[in-house]
């Protein structure tokens, strides 16, 4: 094993470990429970993170007997399947509170109306714009007497609890993948995933004396035209799917298990596609927090900018004790290139190419 597997395995070790026994603590083998909000979009970040959701609760015995979209959600069929006192998962993930406000509606509304049950929020990064939503979040939070939240830094965690909330640190969901292999040998000195949401913080370098590719992975992979129209296809089948039960209680009542058989496979293909992009770089440079957790589990060094919001910073000054095939820059461009010819020259070094 060399010294870049190690540290890498390390790494992911660490984090599956504190996972495991942070979900050991709140769910016993055996238990039933619902998972709710699958990632009916392209962003390979929240594909990985219900593709580890799935595994950790299969390695647990924890089984789970119901699980939807937003979208396609049916208190009456989790009622069916689920008794009062069970539990409710919600989807980990960055969406906890001002920046994705679809998904926090929903979950505000899990919380006013499942107070039967044991609600579990996994890992997740917090981030309020303002005062208002977060107050507003406490107090609905607060009505339920059974709601725990598991949040994947120190900052998302102290804002919660400044609430009064039950709250505990976990890694991210996708660490539970384990490491899985690159696909494909590198083309390229540099991938530069690059966020082309809301949430990118703007970075614009230029890297001049490397071979660079920069992307985003909500669209499909370079070079593969089936890549990018499966992509994009999937998604339009979804959307027509999500109308048909959007409109019908009928089906989000009786035939949601239909709607859930694809769900996996398509968090994979998402998965893998992510896995290839990444795997094109002999060194990733992101600005996504999975771009680096999924760059961690394939052995990838990096160097990481930030989003708006320290997400990936965050992250690592909470659960990445090894820093040194992970070069974080935060909102400091100034050294980008010399840490990028660092990063490669390292990756030279642990895969026996130095001469």
């Amino acid at each position: 094993m060399s010294l870049k597997e190690n540290i890498h395995f390390n790494i992911i070790n660490q984090q599956q470990k504190l996972l495991f026994e942070c979900l050991g603590s709140i769910l016993k083998k055996g238990e039933r429970v619902a998972l709710l909000d699958f990632p009916n979009h392209n962003n390979v970040g929240d594909n990985a993170i219900w593709l580890g959701e799935k595994e950790a609760l299969k390695k647990m015995g924890v089984k789970i007997v119901y699980q939807c979209d937003i979208y396609t959600y049916s208190e009456k069929a989790l009622r069916r399947h689920l008794k009062n006192g069970e539990t409710v998962l919600m989807h980990g993930g960055g969406n906890l509170g001002t920046v994705w406000p679809e998904h926090q509606r929903f979950r505000e509304r899990m919380i006013e109306t499942l107070k039967e049950f044991k609600l579990i929020q996994l890992p997740q990064s917090v981030f309020f714009k303002n005062d208002e939503g977060l107050e507003r979040f406490g107090k609905v939070a607060r009505s339920h007497k059974d709601f725990q939240v598991l949040l994947r830094d120190e900052p998302s965690f102290k804002i919660l609890e400044a609430l009064g909330l039950n709250v505990k640190l976990c890694p991210d969901m996708a660490l539970a993948l384990g490491a899985v292999s690159p696909k494909g040998e590198p083309v390229h000195d540099v991938v530069w995933l690059s966020r082309s949401d809301h949430e990118t913080a703007g970075k614009d370098e230029t890297l001049k004396s490397v071979s660079v590719e920069k992307l985003d992975w909500l669209i499909g992979g370079p070079g593969f035209f089936h890549s990018r129209f499966f992509a994009r296809i999937t998604v339009r089948i979804r959307t027509m799917v999500i109308k048909i039960y959007s409109n019908s209680s009928f089906f989000r009542n009786y035939l949601w298990r239909f709607n859930t058989m694809f769900f996996d496979s398509l968090a994979w293909s998402r998965f893998w596609r992510g896995v290839r992009i990444l795997s094109r770089g002999r060194v990733v440079v992101t600005d996504r927090l999975h771009g680096h957790i999924i760059s961690t589990l394939i052995g990838k060094s990096q160097v990481l900018f930030d989003n708006h919001y320290r997400k990936i910073g965050n992250y690592m000054d909470c659960f990445v004790s090894s820093r040194e095939a992970l070069l974080y820059l935060g909102d400091d461009s100034s050294e980008f290139e010399e840490k990028v010819k660092q990063a490669l020259e390292y990756t030279k070094k642990v895969s026996g190419d130095e001469k």
